[in-house]
């Protein structure tokens, strides 16, 4: 059966290429975008993992509640820092970050600045007396990253570039400090910083967390405790959905909540689950297309060869049999199709894997709302890819099932007469 569909097929070449190659172009497609996609996905999560939610942070819950205006009214006080601090390092849990955030107002002048201006920025104090829960110190392109007791500010390369700011320039800060009182003051700008997360390369300013707390009167308290539970994006999440429940109960006592990193980012999230709903759409009507196409080119095949048909039967070859050889036929091409798609989908996708999609020509400020900037990378996906050809080579056969079914259909008598 297996050669004789292989003969069939080759018996209409012309017709089986141009069928198989209209399925490649959708298989392509599909492979492409959904690499995309995966792409974009991946990076923003690594962007938001690193630079901005950690695996996941400690709050006072009515901070959290208002986070997106970053309150100074309930901050975690120093006494029960403490206790938490004792808790996670009892559960072996040593990579955490104590940081305060606020809202801020930077003002630069001309001289050295080209021009005068203001920005609104996110102050971010770090105590670096514990390692880490972020990749800061990693992304520093000019100048260093902040030390213990430092005096100076580290900026985003966007803010950076927006202000026209180099190292040694010295900037503006107007905040409000713990009681509420505002306090402005000039620090100098000793490092600049391109993390690939365009919200903390444009509006983030870090400093050393002791320097800002005499300055602001914080008396030890923070907004939050970021924790990180993995060297790698993928251990991170696995880790922060294992971890959640233990963290939960520490914080839970210690009147705080836990977050992970997907609940802070739960906008990001939202999105990203709505893309992949498109995504799963447009994969959709490309198979619809394909199925039609290939339902198309078997239709006109078997009325080319009712005789055929109608000689098999009355040889007495059985209904069964020939529907399971053109279903084979059909099985074939979405095969041939299923290689030619994959021949380009794969290498050019791994192309975009390490080169990247520059959109800086529609504008720096180019933003899809991930956390991404004017790069955007593929990556592949081997399972998703052989799910995808799999799916074709289905359709294709139910394709051929449709097609050859009214074939099958009346008597032998009456077809036979008809040659």
């Amino acid at each position: 059966m297996i050669k004789l569909a292989f003969l069939n097929l080759f018996r209409y070449r012309k017709r089986t290429i141009i069928t198989a190659i209209a399925i490649g172009v959708g298989i392509f497609v599909g492979i492409f975008s959904l690499s995309l996609l995966d792409g974009i996905d991946s990076e923003s999560n690594r962007n938001l993992i690193w630079y901005e939610t950690s695996s996941m942070k400690i709050y006072d819950g009515s901070w959290y509640a208002d986070k997106d205006v970053y309150p100074i009214e309930h901050l975690i006080e120093s006494s029960t820092i403490k206790s938490v601090e004792s808790s996670l390092k009892d559960n072996n849990i040593n990579n955490y970050t104590k940081e305060f955030l606020e809202l801020a107002d930077v003002s630069f002048y001309e001289d050295p600045y080209p021009s005068t201006g203001s920005i609104k920025a996110v102050l971010h104090a770090i105590d670096l007396s514990t390692p880490s829960a972020y990749k800061y110190d990693k992304s520093t392109i000019k100048g260093e990253w902040i030390s213990p007791n430092s005096e100076g500010v580290v900026i985003g390369s966007k803010a950076a570039e927006d202000m026209g700011a180099d190292i040694g320039y010295y900037i503006t800060i107007q905040a409000k400090g713990n009681g509420g009182f505002l306090q402005a003051f000039d620090v100098p700008i000793i490092g600049i910083i391109n993390t690939g997360n365009p919200i903390i390369d444009s509006s983030s300013l870090f400093f050393d967390y002791n320097f800002i707390s005499d300055i602001l009167e914080l008396n030890g308290d923070i907004s939050s405790i970021a924790i990180s539970l993995g060297s790698s994006v993928s251990s991170s999440i696995k880790e922060s959905k294992r971890m959640l429940p233990l963290i939960s109960s520490i914080a839970s006592s210690n009147n705080l909540e836990a977050h992970n990193w997907d609940d802070i980012a739960k906008e990001i999230m939202q999105l990203s689950k709505g893309d992949s709903g498109s995504s799963t759409i447009i994969l959709f009507f490309l198979f619809l297309i394909a199925i039609v196409g290939v339902t198309n080119t078997m239709v006109m095949a078997i009325s080319e060869r009712k005789n055929e048909v109608a000689m098999l039967r009355s040889l007495g070859y059985t209904n069964i049999y020939i529907k399971s050889l053109f279903c084979l036929e059909g099985s074939l091409i979405g095969v041939f199709g299923s290689i030619i798609g994959s021949l380009i989908g794969i290498p050019l996708s791994l192309y975009y894997e390490v080169k990247g999609i520059d959109f800086s020509s529609i504008g720096r400020d180019f933003d899809v709302g991930y956390r991404i900037n004017t790069v955007m990378y593929s990556d592949v996906n081997y399972t998703k890819v052989f799910f995808i050809c799999l799916l074709a080579v289905g359709f294709c056969t139910l394709a051929a099932y449709i097609a050859v079914r009214k074939a099958t259909k009346g008597q032998i008598a009456e077809q036979m007469r008809k040659i």
